[in-house]
């Protein structure tokens, strides 16, 4: 019988401050929105960073004395280093191959002999693309007899680690305020309700009844906006990708974690704003 009675309480909570509830839905459901939309920012940006990293190569040229053989042991060397994926080595009469496509002429044209080293083209596996672990692995392979230099991109990974934690600071600080502002406006919502009907929980709490048995329904009432403030956040959620997705990025990536996250965001908030006003108006009375 206590169960039914919270949750009709909590239900008539709607009717009785239909202008109140509708207002702090729709604003809940803004403010998780954009908590949505910061998530979707942050996994997008996670899967950009993520490519350029994959894209960045290791050039590493050896001696150019070297024959084939002694350059593929070195190849075997590097790969075994932790960290490295790939590895395409590229011979002497190869690097001769590919002067002439870039330039249109033999190096034998220019010169009697192939000056070109042989070399290796390193990609590093997932996981490992940081700066501080590449110019660990960068170290390594320059420790190895027969490498000459190690050449890769490292001004582009320093500004990608040094700006990267600053955006996801920032975005997740973004995250916070909006969360703490949805716990305010459910928190006004419910305390006007409470003073609405303080008469009837003076009269309970006189004949008895326990701060649990008062305090449920409200927290019914601030689960259920939290709820369906979530499910128009996700909807509209949902909306503004598929414009995005038409009109500007084709390719804006979204998980349906992403939903499911608004939607537990959403409850958290309804029952933690509801509780933290009953509680509050409870020790005054």
């Amino acid at each position: 019988m206590n169960f039914w009675f919270t949750l009709k309480e909590g239900l008539k909570g709607f009717s009785r401050a239909r202008l109140a509830t509708t207002i702090t839905i729709t604003s809940v459901a803004f403010a998780l929105l954009l908590i949505g939309l910061f998530m979707i920012f942050s996994l997008n940006m996670k899967h950009w960073i993520g490519g350029i990293r994959s894209k960045i190569e290791l050039e590493v040229f050896l001696k150019p004395y070297l024959d084939n053989n002694e350059g593929l042991n070195i190849k075997q060397k590097i790969k075994l280093l932790e960290g490295v994926g790939s590895i395409n080595y590229i011979s002497k009469d190869k690097a001769a191959e590919r002067f002439q496509k870039e330039f249109g002429k033999s190096v034998y044209d220019v010169l009697d002999s192939n000056p070109l080293p042989p070399s290796c083209t390193v990609r590093i596996k997932k996981g490992f693309q940081t700066s501080t672990i590449i110019k660990k692995i960068s170290a390594s392979i320059g420790k190895i007899k027969g490498v000459d230099e190690v050449v890769y991109k490292k001004e582009l990974l320093s500004v990608i680690d040094r700006y990267i934690k600053f955006i996801y600071l920032i975005a997740g600080g973004a995250g916070l305020i909006l969360v703490i502002i949805a716990i305010i406006l459910l928190y006004n919502t419910i305390r006007l309700t409470i003073f609405a009907r303080r008469d009837i929980i003076e009269i309970m709490k006189l004949v008895g009844a326990t701060e649990s048995f008062i305090r449920r329904p409200f927290l019914v009432e601030g689960f259920m906006q939290g709820f369906f403030g979530a499910l128009l956040a996700d909807g509209m959620l949902f909306l503004t990708i598929n414009i995005v997705r038409k009109l500007i990025y084709p390719y804006l990536a979204c998980k349906i974690e992403i939903y499911a996250a608004i939607v537990l965001f959403g409850l958290i908030i309804g029952l933690v704003s509801s509780s933290l006003s009953v509680s509050k108006y409870l020790q005054r009375i």
